[in-house]
């Protein structure tokens, strides 16, 4: 699956100056990298869509190359952009999802490469998935993911809106003289959709991307305003769904509803306004990016710049994937392998469509053509064969949590391995849930919420947490004990339930059946610091002094109870 292409080095053109003497080199080209987070392929004016307030990308668009056919080899936000930033596929860089994953410190990037060449690097995220702590900072002199928090379990700014990413951008532009690096991250069309006057309108999608097209405008006044020679590159990391095949958002499918996106370049050497047809990955991006700043071929991939300038390549197979129907829902993930006119979907039920003749994917031929479907999986299984074990980080903490929560992604904490059920037979339920994420208004909505879809898939471990959660911050603790239960009984990956379980056999005062459950939770999670400073408090009430203190102790080696346990040992000591 690596595609290690042999990339020749741009070579800078030398000429004589006045009485031989050679020019001096021409200067080292800037390079900006645009993400535009959740955006569709099909709304941008210069893909045709006439409803469409798009004015600075379409330009873009304009003045270099339009890939109509690029592709994320994954439908969710890390994963795609870890892919974007090292020229690997999910297998291969290990990203594999939002939240419990992080790009491994052994991983050569994008950045690391532009800096090691003498460049300023930095970079402006808008969206929380993206924050540091998951890996992608590596190779920037500046990370900047600051974006606010509410108080308490709500965690409405889990993103900043385009107009401010792009302000810290421009505040660190304006003081740097010589050639950068900067990446610029606009949050703006993902879920929930709240454009800012004057786009709210009908559609609040297009009132979002509309939003972000007007932020780019003063970054891309600001970046051409430099003079300098420059390699601008523009995409997405994935798509949306609104209905089509079930689906709501994305993550859930891996249809080009959502793997479709757009990818827009622009350098000195390239064509204005040239459209090519062709489809490729965008994990291609990192290779073209270095070959268009004149660079040695340090990641891999193979360079999109000879297909840009008008060359014929031979057909690229598409790897995608998504491995949160079983991650998030415990049923089974899905793999796409595109190849010719034909893309396969290797899930319980399989499926293969013919792209060219019918690109909304609606008809399965699966049923009609065995003979391909099998030639298709060979070869996937193939690419696959080097390895495709699913490495986690860390577990989430509380605040990482209800901050992907309130995006709509989904933390369950089900076992690694799915139910088996094809998630086109629970697509229902997928969208119940979609529509269900908070922020909620109060808890008692949320739990409401999630009754109603307890009540229809029970075997969701995900759904019976949140219902619990709900249930318990609303003041139903008993209520909220049988969710928790089921749970646990599925097998968590986390520890979450037992620390709410506990919590509510604690505020029913039967503490010893809390510390009980606290202790199981432990076999799940050792360095979990909210079961050490829970049970610390239980020992505290009861007046066990020393084995509080070494509850609280063990709590600090946790960040997100390290102050909580601090302060108790302070008052104790």
């Amino acid at each position: 699956m690596r595609r290690a292409g042999i990339l020749g080095i741009v070579a800078l053109a030398g000429a004589c100056g006045r009485g031989g003497a050679p020019a001096p080199p021409a200067p080292a080209p800037s390079v900006l990298l645009i993400t535009v987070d959740t955006l569709r392929a099909d709304r941008l004016g210069c893909t045709g869509d006439a409803r469409a307030r798009t004015p600075v990308i379409d330009a873009l668009a304009g003045q270099g190359v339009l890939f109509e056919r690029a592709y994320t080899p994954v439908p969710l936000t890390l994963p795609a952009h870890a892919s974007i930033l090292t020229g690997l596929l999910p297998p291969e860089h290990g990203v594999r999802g939002n939240g419990t994953f992080a790009l491994g410190a052994g991983m050569p990037t994008l950045a690391e490469a532009l800096r090691g060449s003498g460049r300023r690097t930095a970079a402006f995220v808008g969206g929380f998935p993206l924050a540091r702590r998951f890996g992608l900072e590596r190779g920037f002199d500046v990370y900047d993911d600051a974006m606010g928090k509410a108080p308490g379990v709500r965690y409405e700014f889990a993103e900043r809106r385009g107009t401010a990413v792009v302000a810290a951008a421009l505040a660190w532009l304006r003081a740097q003289g010589g050639p950068v690096f900067v990446w610029v991250h606009l949050f703006d069309p993902h879920a929930p959709y709240d454009p800012p006057p004057p786009f709210a309108d009908a559609d609040p999608y297009r009132g979002e991307v509309a939003a972000a097209d007007a932020a780019l405008g003063p970054l891309m006044a600001a970046w051409d305003g430099r003079g300098q020679p420059s390699v601008v590159a523009l995409l997405s990391d994935h798509g949306e769904a609104f209905g089509e095949h079930g689906e709501e958002s994305h993550s859930l499918f891996v249809y080009d509803t959502t793997l479709h996106v757009p990818l827009i370049l622009r350098a000195a050497a390239l064509p204005a306004g040239t459209r090519v047809r062709a489809p490729v990955g965008t994990a291609r991006v990192a290779a073209t990016v270095l070959e268009a700043a004149g660079l040695p071929p340090r990641l891999p991939g193979a360079s999109l710049l000879a297909l840009a300038r008008g060359g014929v390549a031979a057909p690229e197979p598409l790897y995608a994937e998504t491995l949160a129907p079983r991650l998030d829902f415990g049923w089974s993930d899905l793999r796409s392998w595109r190849e010719g006119r034909y893309k396969y979907v290797r899930a319980p039920r399989p499926e293969l469509y013919d792209v060219e003749g019918d690109p909304g994917e609606t008809r399965n031929l699966a049923g009609e053509q065995p003979q391909q479907v099998r030639a298709m999986e060979d070869t996937l299984a193939r690419a696959l064969a080097k390895g495709d074990d699913v490495r986690e980080g860390p577990r989430p903490d509380a605040e990482t949590a209800e901050r992907l929560r309130a995006l709509g992604y989904v933390q369950a904490p089900q076992a690694l391995h799915g139910s088996g059920l094809d998630p086109k037979d629970r697509v229902e339920v997928a969208r119940a849930i979609a529509r269900a994420a908070g922020p909620f208004r109060d808890q008692a909505e949320a739990a409401a919420a999630y009754a109603a879809i307890a009540r229809r898939a029970p075997e969701v471990p995900l759904v019976n947490l949140r219902l619990a959660d709900a249930l318990l911050r609303s003041g139903r603790a008993a209520a909220a004990i049988p969710y928790y239960e089921r749970v646990i009984a599925a097998g968590p990956r986390t520890a979450d339930a037992h620390v709410g379980l506990a919590t509510a056999l604690a505020g029913l005062q039967r503490l010893d059946q809390a510390a009980r459950v606290l202790r199981q939770g432990l076999l799940v999670e050792p360095a979990n610091g909210q079961l050490h400073y829970n049970l610390a408090e239980i020992a505290r009430v009861r007046g066990a002094r020393e084995e509080a203190r070494l509850g609280y102790r063990a709590a600090l080696a946790d960040p997100v109870t390290r102050d909580r346990a601090q302060a108790r040992l302070d008052e104790i000591r």
